[in-house]
């Protein structure tokens, strides 16, 4: 298995770029660190967040996805569903152009690309965010491991992105920030939340929690639609 890895990961380099699932993802020097080299090598990037959101898409559903790192679960599900608009919402600014560049070379159309951290009030105008080498590990929080760099992101209202996109998905895979955001008042129009949680960063307290809320929030657990740390969250009938 290793070998294969190997082989594929020097693939991978010749040609420029990294194929998961048939999406495109380039091996920019900038935004794919030799971690994410190895990682994306494996070719199961993103596995459990790709499989859980496509299965609870819908036809013509619009996605709202929170936290969209490089690009590829929101290519996935153009690619194997039927869902309708799909908006990106990234906090790292400089996986924005990644992101865009990524659906362009794989010819995703109907998407929205957002730079900013979804907040519930009340917040800042801009909160800073720290950018570190392995773009997964970039975080608004500053003291969980060493970062490159920290830079001001936007606010961006929850409550007004789901007023003004009507998503009836919600993905999320925001380093631990799931936690604040299951406390906004409502989730309208709302029909399946997938989200990876992260215990690691508030234990298993905190996990609880978050069903708490969610369940406050009208939504259940779905048992076939976890696959590992990714959760699927049905609203009750």
């Amino acid at each position: 298995m290793k070998l294969t890895r190997t082989a594929r990961l020097h693939l991978n380099r010749w040609r420029g770029e990294a194929k998961v699932d048939g999406i495109r993802l380039p091996l920019s020097a900038k935004v794919i660190s030799p971690n994410m080299e190895w990682t994306l090598a494996k070719g199961r990037y993103e596995w459990g967040e790709a499989r859980m959101g496509a299965r609870a898409v819908a036809p013509g559903d619009t996605v709202l996805e929170l936290g969209s790192g490089i690009g590829f679960v929101s290519s996935y599900l153009r690619r194997n569903t039927a869902a309708g608009k799909i908006v990106c919402v990234e906090a790292n600014p400089d996986l924005v152009p990644y992101i865009e560049n990524v659906h362009r070379l794989n010819g995703i159309a109907d998407t929205v690309v957002l730079n900013g951290v979804a907040q519930v009030p009340p917040f800042p105008a801009s909160m800073p965010f720290y950018c570190r080498r392995d773009f997964w590990a970039s975080s608004l929080e500053p003291t969980s491991a060493a970062y490159e760099r920290a830079v001001e992101v936007p606010s961006l209202d929850l409550a007004q992105l789901l007023d003004k996109h009507k998503p009836g998905v919600l993905i999320m895979d925001i380093e631990g920030g799931e936690l604040a955001l299951m406390q906004i008042a409502a989730l309208p129009h709302v029909r399946a939340i997938v989200m990876e949680v992260h215990r690691d960063t508030y234990g298993d307290a905190g996990l609880q929690q978050l069903f708490d809320l969610a369940a406050r929030l009208g939504f259940a657990r779905d048992p076939a639609g976890t696959a590992r740390e990714v959760h699927t969250l049905a609203r009750a009938a």
